[in-house]
């Protein structure tokens, strides 16, 4: 292949990188049942966001005092960085899952996000991200289409049935943010960065742009935080925002945009169990049926990245 064409290319994934896939999917899962909480203490969704990156800034100052690395906040290139990942990844679809989530439930909109991994493969495929073989690409189309019957069902709780279209069309943007950050994040990768440096200067831009921000129209007011116990969700945030994060640009690293993206499809299981456990959703047997076909189709994607596997 010529430089023009030329794929990014990886080690056969490891056991412990299917161990993270599994249990950032269920850090996944369990944030879509945070925003709904979150969304129902009728606190702005932005000023939500504004409270929790403030509360960030201590621990991942710690963690970069402790390694002795901190983001490069003063060189262009990685500055610009920050600025488009943490919008595709971290504030766009945070407000889109804490607007939509009240609405149409955690389950739905965790099955909506599963989405993900579809977005992901376009994308990786026209940007030339990820190595694409048969396995890879079946398990995906697999797993989505396994996921309509969940889509098209009548079962699903929705809270606010009036505004469920709206809602909806909040939710379906996420996969798309999504998609197009795992693919960024793979193509542009600062040469010299890892991964908590990455993050942390997400963090940091965060606090630079969105923070002033939501102060200006909104206000200070620590306490209704206090008073609808949104610092007991804010602490879940933190500290699995920090799990996840870590998990993130290390399966992304391992395994590439797709690989990760299939965190998706776990946190759909994740995301539907911790619906029940939290809200009371219901689901039907076929419901069941679908997740087994994911878990089937997750399997045969992340058993496609071999060292002989077909292009």
């Amino acid at each position: 292949m010529t430089a023009a064409t030329a794929v990014i290319k990886r080690p056969p994934l490891t056991g412990s990188a299917i161990l993270g896939l599994i249990f950032l999917g269920m850090t996944w899962g369990l944030f879509f049942s945070l925003s709904r909480f979150a969304g129902e203490t009728e606190i702005e969704p932005l000023s939500i966001l504004a409270y929790t990156l403030i509360a960030e800034v201590p621990l991942f100052g710690l963690i970069c005092l402790y390694r002795g690395k901190y983001p490069r906040l003063f060189r262009p290139t990685s500055m610009a960085f920050y600025l488009m990942a943490g919008i595709l990844g971290y504030m766009i679809p945070a407000i889109l899952e804490l607007y939509s989530a009240p609405i149409i439930g955690a389950g739905l909109l965790t099955i909506v996000v599963s989405l993900t991994p579809v977005v992901t493969v376009i994308i990786a495929f026209t940007m030339r991200t990820d190595q694409l073989n048969h396995r890879k690409i079946i398990g995906v189309i697999l797993a989505s289409l396994a996921m309509l019957p969940i889509l098209l069902g009548e079962k699903l709780s929705v809270p606010i049935p009036e505004l469920a279209g709206f809602g909806l069309a909040l939710a379906v943007s996420v996969p798309l943010c999504y998609g197009f950050y795992h693919n960024f994040i793979a193509k542009f990768w600062p040469e010299g960065e890892d991964g908590w440096q990455l993050a942390t200067g997400e963090m940091a831009i965060g606090c630079l742009t969105i923070v002033p921000m939501v102060f200006l129209f909104y206000g200070v007011e620590l306490a209704p935080v206090m008073e609808t116990g949104l610092y007991r969700i804010m602490i879940g945030y933190i500290v699995l925002s920090a799990a996840s994060i870590y998990l993130y640009f290390f399966l992304l690293e391992k395994g590439g945009p797709i690989f990760v993206s299939l965190a998706g499809f776990v946190s759909l299981i994740a995301g539907v169990f911790f619906g029940m456990v939290f809200f009371g959703e219901t689901h039907p047997w076929w419901v069941w049926l679908s997740v087994l076909v994911i878990v089937g189709a997750i399997w045969l994607a992340t058993s496609g990245q071999t060292p002989n596997s077909d292009e």
